[in-house]
């Protein structure tokens, strides 16, 4: 069975129209699980813009779900499970930390962000991607590397990888590309000094909107509602 056939037979199991459906996808010759939510207040004769939400290193699917209740009603969300397993109910968006690992999980996201258009319907221009974590670090890979697939980026408790540091899109295609830049000062294990290593590094490059609050390494409160604003803002801008 070929690519496109194996594609349109994973396809043909999911249920579009859904508020919560859990997807099937082909994504790099892995399939991935993703759950999707339909905006809960879709914008009448508009495909509905799209958040991809990329989870942290040892999390899955499931985890940055509890704030999709906090974002625009306008929007669906796609949460994709990593491919790597690496505990009962825990996966890794990389076998390792090389270039070669770090471009085989952005072609794996990108791919995974081109069948969930595809399947549900979303509009392609208005696909903003947010991770967190090991998520946000790859978030950030994806946008300084292909801009151009994505309407903008949100880095929550991030860093910036060796390889995208050294080999990222030229100036004249990132600037004036949005992306939101929040962390913990309290956080342990991405600590504050990486967060301002991102935040000083894209400062030049892109339209950067950063900020940091009185928290640990997590998704807290504040993070969600700037996240929020941020996206509303992108989503007022594209009208």
């Amino acid at each position: 069975m070929n690519a496109s056939s194996r594609r349109a037979l994973l396809f043909a199991l999911i249920v579009v129209a859904a508020w919560n459906a859990t997807l099937a996808l082909d994504a790099a010759s892995q399939p991935l699980t993703v759950v999707h939510r339909a905006p809960r207040k879709p914008e009448p004769g508009r495909k509905p813009p799209l958040v991809v939400l990329l989870h942290g290193h040892g999390a899955n699917e499931r985890d940055l779900l509890p704030m999709i209740p906090r974002l625009d009603p306008r929007v669906a969300v796609a949460s994709p499970r990593a491919p790597f397993q690496i505990g009962s109910d825990n996966f890794s968006w990389t076998n390792g930390n090389s270039a070669a690992d770090i471009d085989a999980a952005r072609r794996t996201v990108l791919e995974c962000i081109d069948q969930v258009v595809e399947t549900t319907g979303a509009d392609r221009s208005r696909v903003y991607l947010a991770g967190f974590s090991q998520g946000a670090m790859l978030t950030l890979a994806i946008a300084l590397t292909e801009p151009e697939k994505i309407a903008g980026a949100a880095v929550l408790s991030g860093r910036l990888a060796a390889p995208v540091r050294e080999q990222h899109a030229a100036a004249d295609r990132l600037r004036a590309f949005p992306i939101l830049v929040v962390h913990g000062r309290d956080d342990r294990q991405i600590p504050l000094r990486a967060g301002h290593e991102v935040r000083d590094f894209l400062k030049p490059l892109v339209a950067l909107e950063y900020h940091e609050f009185d928290y640990g390494h997590s998704v807290s409160d504040e993070a969600v509602f700037v996240f929020d604003q941020w996206l509303r803002r992108r989503l007022k801008s594209d009208r």
